[in-house]
């Protein structure tokens, strides 16, 4: 009885192992979506506020989390449009032990950062990591967009982090110069018009000759040549009664 017992407490254990696995599963499936949703997705964000033309800001790199921590990275940003914002420099926070001169493309439009948390300052888990400062510069009134054209970043233990990115909008306003001297091109714009007017009216009076007497050319030219003829006219006229007289 006792070997009978005993394979019957054996087959009780292997029929209700079967259905604890189940009801384990069941139970780790409903925890991997909630530990998946504590931690959230890595990205860079560039963190940007309207700037003047003719001014600069400062527009901090960030790296929302780094759940594996951080060992380096590298990054390329992108101005979509040089002739509104351009980038003029950028700085590392004390926390990146080794860092390289950011590169900056010829028309502004591009710049490339290089760095190494070589003291593990970045932990696990951190969050709001600042990867770098870029100096930006407002050229011209208008709208643009920043990009992250590319990416390498590595986590602690040289394990890869591939984060999500977005553009970022960048408003530059016309700046104090720029609409102080468009105001004064328009209030200027009559007054310019009214003398250039004035400067293509022809002149009625006379232009003075060589010697200071007073030039027969002109608007009027013509009324004295009339009195020229005439007087020619009067005095042929007196020659030929006089020939006639005996």
């Amino acid at each position: 009885m006792t070997d009978d017992t005993t394979y019957s407490i054996r087959g009780c254990v292997r029929a209700a192992g079967i259905p604890l696995a189940l009801v384990a599963l069941v139970c780790l499936a409903g925890t991997v979506p909630a530990l998946a949703a504590g931690q959230s997705t890595p990205t860079i964000s560039i963190e940007t506020d309207s700037v003047p033309a003719g001014e600069t800001m400062a527009a901090p790199v960030v790296l929302t989390s780094a759940p594996n921590g951080l060992a380096g990275y590298q990054l390329e940003l992108t101005v979509d449009d040089p002739a509104v914002a351009q980038f003029e420099n950028a700085s590392y926070p004390a926390s990146l032990g080794l860092t390289t001169e950011p590169v900056i493309s010829s028309d502004g439009g591009t710049i490339t950062l290089e760095a190494a948390d070589l003291d593990g300052q970045i932990e696990p888990g951190a969050s709001d990591v600042t990867l770098a400062t870029v100096q930006l510069a407002g050229v011209d009134g208008g709208e643009t967009q920043l990009t992250v054209t590319s990416s390498q970043i590595d986590a602690d233990g040289g394990g890869a982090v591939e984060p999500t990115t977005a553009p970022t909008a960048l408003a530059v306003s016309p700046g104090a110069t720029t609409e102080t001297v468009a105001g004064m091109t328009d209030a200027s714009s009559p007054d310019s018009e009214s003398t250039a007017g004035s400067a293509s009216t022809p002149s009625t009076a006379g232009t003075t000759a060589p010697g200071g007497e007073q030039s027969t050319t002109g608007a009027n030219g013509s009324l004295p040549i009339a009195l020229v003829l005439t007087s020619l006219a009067a005095v042929a006229a007196l020659a030929a009664r006089t020939s006639r007289q005996p």
